[in-house]
């Protein structure tokens, strides 16, 4: 793709944006806004407020592909979308294939799906999707971001009120965190059902020292999620680093 296409591209995007957005204003205080089920009840209750806040940057580390996080997270999108909302996937890979969420209630006239050619490209995307109020989930994956990037990106979910989902290499666990909510998904073993057992555990929750983890079995080909086990209390949660 040539500058001028990516100039396009981009225009494009700020255009859409510009109908999805009616002004940013100023965010509420934190604990004035709406609550957010994870779809999860288990995951909910892991949580200080029994779900996210709206407003929030929420981190899913994954050791592969294929794990269950984006499973996992799809619980959310599908509680958090209604019809003033919709939900962003930034896609610079273009490997989000959009017909498969429409099986799992999610309806592709609620999705905006932006391919972008450069990870700089992707990166004002994402901040410009999480600024703007008619946006309720921006979804992204990435394998290298600095903490500044990820930082401007709370503040800009702040300001926006919907959910960023951001998933990166588990090898991301040890950088200090600026989401206010970060999941680690461990695989422990494959399912003869067709799906597979995670244990998820919450290592990041802004205002929250008391964490724990689930064991939950993943069914790849429907989405559902059932409950195994939970360890309340069996993690050292730390607040995110910008709380």
């Amino acid at each position: 793709m040539n500058v001028r296409e990516g100039n396009e591209q981009r225009a494009e995007t700020c255009r859409v944006l510009r109908q999805l957005c009616r002004g940013t204003g100023r965010p509420k205080p934190r604990d004035d806004r709406p609550r957010l089920s994870m779809g999860i009840p288990s995951l909910d209750r892991l949580l200080p407020h029994q779900g996210l806040v709206r407003g929030s940057l929420v981190e899913w580390l994954v050791p592969v592909d294929g794990s269950g996080a984006g499973i996992l997270a799809l619980q959310a999108v599908r509680a958090a979308l209604d019809p003033e909302h919709v939900w962003a996937v930034v896609d610079p890979t273009g490997e989000f294939h959009a017909p498969a969420v429409q099986g799992w209630g999610i309806s592709l006239e609620s999705l905006l799906l932006v391919r972008t050619s450069s990870m700089a490209d992707s990166l004002w995307t994402v901040e410009q999707c999480l600024r703007c109020p008619g946006i309720g989930i921006t979804w992204f994956h990435a394998e290298h971001l600095s903490d500044r990037v990820v930082q401007r990106w709370n503040l800009a979910a702040e300001v926006g009120g919907g959910v960023g989902v951001l998933f990166r290499p588990a090898r991301a666990a040890h950088r200090a965190s600026w989401a206010d909510v970060r999941w680690q998904v461990h695989p422990r073993l494959a399912l003869t059902t067709g799906g597979h057992r995670v244990r998820v555990e919450l290592l990041v929750c802004r205002d929250a020292f008391a964490g724990g983890c689930v064991e939950l079995d993943v069914n790849d080909a429907t989405g559902d999620v059932c409950l195994v086990s939970a360890v309340a209390g069996a993690t050292t949660t730390v607040p995110a680093t910008g709380a």
